[in-house]
């Protein structure tokens, strides 16, 4: 699947603006965070942004923008470890509630004592459908690894998500994704699994909680990530519609290795009031998962 594909659904965005009342929905949040237990005796400290952009142009052209970055310095040594991540999506969504679409991200990461930055290129199609509360989206996509460290690797990748707003406050949503990896005529794959939940109470407070599961069969090692978290929306009482959140996560490597991390948000909502999911929650990586697994699995334990 080409870029080409999506650059065909963003171009229809431009004769559209003149006459679109545009919708604007996302938000951004900044994080500060304690990891410890994934180095050992040494703990990582985590600070981070993230945000999103969607647009509707109220005449079926959809168009969004994610970006994320994330500086995790471990105590006691000269490491640090540095991720950044920037998706494109636009879509087009028909009277009936059914849309397809087109996606193209990159993830890199990279440390300060290495030279070498991976990167990870991921495009595909996508289709989905709203109505009656729910929302269903399913993507088939390709990822290329640069350089390629490990020769030759194919990454078809494949999921779907469904969330649920149908009641006042409340969003449920659970998702699957897998990528299949193939190298020399071999094949592994990895399997990336979770639900997850918010509520809205008191027009002020959100709780969120998420639990996920990925399976990384090239070496058998399991990803299994709890988080549970609490939001106050401080326009409630000074007028900044911005959420303060502390959310607690736990994410069992396997073998006796656990990580614990105790994550500080202030989140800020673009075109909504009122209490704003925190988008480095466990539950976010959930409900707005990543189009691939293994990206899916490090935003959900990172």
């Amino acid at each position: 699947m080409k870029n080409t594909a999506l650059l065909a659904l963003a171009l229809t965005v431009v004769p559209a603006l003149a006459s679109a009342e545009i919708t604007v929905t996302g938000g951004a949040t900044l994080t500060y965070g304690k990891l410890d237990g994934a180095f050992g005796p040494n703990d990582i400290k985590e600070k981070g942004l993230d945000g999103r952009l969607n647009l509707d142009f109220g005449n079926g052209i959809l168009f969004g923008v994610q970006v994320g970055k994330i500086d995790m310095p471990v105590s006691g040594t000269p490491i640090s470890l540095e991720g950044e991540f920037i998706a494109l999506d636009a879509a087009y969504k028909f009277a009936n509630g059914m849309r397809v679409g087109a996606y193209a991200d990159r993830l890199t990461m990279g440390a300060d004592l290495s030279p070498i930055d991976l990167n990870l290129k991921t495009n595909g199609l996508s289709v989905g459908y709203e109505g009656q509360g729910f929302d269903v989206e399913a993507f088939v996509g390709q990822t290329s690894i640069s350089p390629p460290l490990f020769g030759s690797v194919d990454i078809d990748n494949l999921g779907v998500a469904l969330s649920y707003t149908g009641q006042p406050g409340l969003e449920a949503g659970a998702a699957w994704l897998r990528a299949d990896l193939s190298a020399g005529g071999a094949s592994q794959n990895i399997d990336f699994k979770g639900v997850a939940a918010s509520y809205v109470f008191k027009d002020a407070f959100i709780v969120y909680g998420g639990i996920s599961k990925a399976d990384f069969f090239i070496s058998g090692a399991n990803f299994d990530t709890t988080g549970l978290g609490i939001g106050y929306d401080l326009g409630a009482t000074t007028g900044f519609g911005a959420t303060v959140s502390l959310e607690l996560a736990n994410t069992d490597f396997g073998a006796g290795t656990d990580m614990d991390a105790v994550r500080l948000g202030l989140t800020v909502p673009f075109g909504a009031k009122g209490p704003a999911l925190p988008m480095n929650s466990v539950a976010d990586s959930i409900l707005n998962p990543r189009h691939g697994a293994f990206n899916a699995a490090l935003t959900s334990a990172f």
